[in-house]
């Protein structure tokens, strides 16, 4: 048709030439950029692919989605996460272990720039992503309760183990939703997490033990 822009609002200037090694995390920076500034639903693929300076072919070899671009780090995140788990000493009681590896598994990944941050507030902000959002977190949440479950000798699926589990991700998102509206950046996130989750980590290792 003649005269029509398929992208009427100003986009970022894209990155020339072939894509190399980075690219995955080069077209995730660029379109967290575009989501922050127009929205998710109102950023389609092809603003991504002129902005990351790849064919719209060649975005579908990285991601099968947009919603991928932004759950793909949470989601290696809480695969992470049950790695540190796996590796915890089993000397070291169950909630310390636990605690442990949520804190140091988010300082690995929360870097300095917030863009881990930048990408969770874009999953609590866009309704497009939030109806996504509880599957994700039971992945994570179950993480946990199968770590304690291998512990205490029980089934994920039973109360303590779920109860902790669930116990802990609230905590945890929490801990990120009141972090979002003071700064953009993660400095202080880490030891704050810490902080508060060594209270109710106590609590729930005397339930154990109990």
């Amino acid at each position: 048709m003649s005269g029509y822009d398929p992208f009427p609002i100003e986009l970022p200037a894209p990155r020339r030439g072939r894509p190399h090694s980075s690219s995955r995390e080069a077209i995730s920076e660029r379109a967290i950029e575009l989501f922050r500034a127009h929205g998710f639903a109102g950023t389609t693929i092809d603003m991504i692919a002129v902005a990351s300076g790849v064919s719209k072919t060649s975005f579908f070899r990285y991601y099968s989605s947009k919603s991928e671009i932004v759950w793909s780090a949470f989601d290696e995140h809480t695969v992470r996460l049950a790695r540190v788990l796996e590796r915890a000493d089993v000397a070291t009681p169950t909630m310390t272990a636990v605690r442990e590896s949520i804190v140091d598994t988010l300082g690995e990944d929360a870097d300095p720039d917030g863009l881990w941050l930048r990408r969770f507030e874009l999953i609590d902000t866009s309704p497009e992503l939030r109806a996504e959002e509880s599957a994700h977190w039971i992945v994570w949440s179950n993480v946990v309760a199968g770590f304690v479950a291998g512990r205490i000798g029980a089934e994920p699926g039973d109360l303590m183990p779920s109860a902790i589990g669930g116990a802990v991700q609230a905590a945890f998102l929490s801990r990120l939703r009141s972090w979002l509206p003071a700064t953009g950046r993660t400095a202080g996130l880490v030891t704050d997490l810490d902080r508060e989750l060594a209270p109710l980590c106590r609590v729930l290792q005397e339930w154990i033990e109990a």
